[in-house]
């Protein structure tokens, strides 16, 4: 048994991708049979641990695991087992060595086949066929810090015909993720789910709450879109997940060029997938906020547009909370940060509060045309300094049919100024971006109304029937 002052998987695991800022896992297929260019004429002990160690000694600063392939191995005979133990050997101590052998038995073919894994080949984790039950996991976990990866949703194409077996709210892959996490902790149990099915790596990482680790087969040669796979397996983290790549490393012309380029994409990606992350939290804590500003009301309404309407939206209100308008002046300020203007136009009178706060947040100077035409002093129909010929973005605080914005885009035109986009807080998605589209204008916004009223429901901030109501409401309009 491993001593208790050794470092169990995960501890190596999460200490490499910290060290290496790497989710990549390179995998070790020794295969000369379809690759006879990478390797020696005579096939021995010797020369499949050299091609091994030639990797791990390229690699070994961008990877977070390594993952050799057992029957790999075990189709060179006794030789192939000798290499295998000294490949795993000479593995970096503090980068772990997951054993992809597939075992599934029980009793004591089951404790021989984990004493073999842990003792005799010195691996770190294994993967495991969970088709036996319990029984046949419970021995690996006999050995503190070592880790069982169980098969859940396999990365080949015909996974589903047995994987997505079973009734439509359980079906097989769903109900192996439930038990498996029950038979140990997530420091014990860790899940296969192929990176080429990203339905079910959401699925999974979502029953997980979050809290297993993932092996992500399938980037490369089977095809996986490793956006969706990172997207869908990630954790709040942007962690949790273990991206194995091995055909197109090690029998790529250069292995450490290709190491680090697809070390850099999965890190790209991973920073981009956070940064949206965070900006949808922190919608979701802003359409909360408005809520109880009473900015989002429901009842019985009577918009402007003069439809009727089971939801009201009042963005008065948020004069009231510095905060919440500071906050959404900076949202305001991101979606406008691509366009190309000279000036902003507040709508009147919502948007007035919103446009002077993103003013001062961007320092675009300001200006806004006149809801009624002024009958005293300058005469002026749009007030501010500006030059004809300008490009000014308009500021609104949300858009129904589009109406009170062409309004004001009539008046700030008719005084020589040139519109191309408006830029809302909220689409009601009840005609104004078609609207504003026919007229040539794009509309930017940064919630839907179904935005506001699933994050709500999911609150649980309005009930199920209003959050139905409102839907059907939403539908009949569209």
């Amino acid at each position: 048994m491993p001593q208790s002052n050794i470092k169990s998987f995960v501890e190596k695991l999460t200490q490499a991708i910290a060290d290496n800022n790497s989710l990549l896992c390179v995998g070790l297929d020794p295969d000369p049979h379809s690759y006879p260019a990478h390797f020696p004429e005579t096939i021995d002990a010797a020369a499949l641990t050299a091609w091994g160690k030639s990797l791990i000694e390229q690699t070994c600063d961008l990877v977070c695991c390594y993952k050799p392939n057992f029957a790999f191995y075990e189709q060179f005979g006794p030789a192939g087992l000798e290499a295998l133990q000294q490949t795993i050997a000479a593995a970096p101590k503090d980068i772990p060595v997951l054993l992809d052998v597939k075992r599934g038995d029980i009793g004591s073919t089951a404790a021989a086949y984990a004493r073999a894994a842990f003792e005799v080949w010195g691996a770190d984790a294994v993967t495991l066929n969970p088709y036996l039950g319990q029984d046949s996991v419970a021995p690996f976990l006999a050995y503190p810090g070592k880790m069982a990866f169980v098969l859940d949703y396999t990365s080949n194409p015909s996974a589903a015909e047995v994987q997505e077996f079973g009734a439509p709210d359980e079906p097989l892959f769903e109900r192996i993720a439930r038990r498996s996490g029950t038979w140990g902790n997530a420091k014990q149990i860790g899940l296969v789910v192929g990176a080429t099915h990203p339905h079910a790596l959401s699925r999974i990482r979502q029953l997980c709450a979050g809290a297993c680790w993932i092996l992500a087969p399938g980037i490369g040669s089977q095809g996986g879109n490793l956006s969706a796979a990172l997207e869908a397996g990630l954790d709040q983290d942007g962690s949790g997940l273990i991206i194995p790549v091995s055909r197109n490393i090690i029998y790529a012309k250069d292995p450490r060029a290709k190491t680090l380029t697809l070390r850099g994409q999965i890190n790209q990606l991973r920073q981009r997938i956070q940064e949206n992350r965070q900006a949808d939290s922190s919608h979701i804590d802003l359409i909360l906020s408005l809520h109880a500003l009473d900015c989002i009301q429901f009842g019985n309404f009577t918009l402007s547009s003069g439809q009727q309407s089971p939801i009201y939206i009042d963005l008065r209100n948020i004069t009231a909370s510095p905060a919440i308008l500071q906050q959404i002046a900076h949202a305001y300020a991101n979606m406008v940060r691509s366009l190309t203007f000279n000036r902003l136009a507040a709508v009147p009178y919502a948007a007035l509060a919103i446009g002077t706060a993103v003013s001062l947040t961007t320092r675009h100077p300001l200006i806004y045309p006149r809801k009624e035409k002024k009958k005293y002093g300058t005469r002026r129909h749009v007030e501010g300094k500006f030059a004809p010929g300008e490009t000014v973005v308009v500021i609104e605080d949300l858009v129904t049919s589009g109406g009170s914005v062409l309004n004001a885009i009539n008046t700030l035109e008719d005084a020589g100024l040139k519109i191309l986009d408006v830029v809302a807080l909220i689409n009601r998605e009840q005609g104004g971006r078609e609207a504003l589209a026919k007229k040539g204008y794009q509309l930017h916004t940064l919630f839907t109304l179904p935005d506001i009223l699933n994050t709500l429901h999911q609150a649980k901030r309005i009930s199920p029937a209003q959050f139905k109501k409102v839907m059907q409401y939403l539908e009949r309009q569209g």
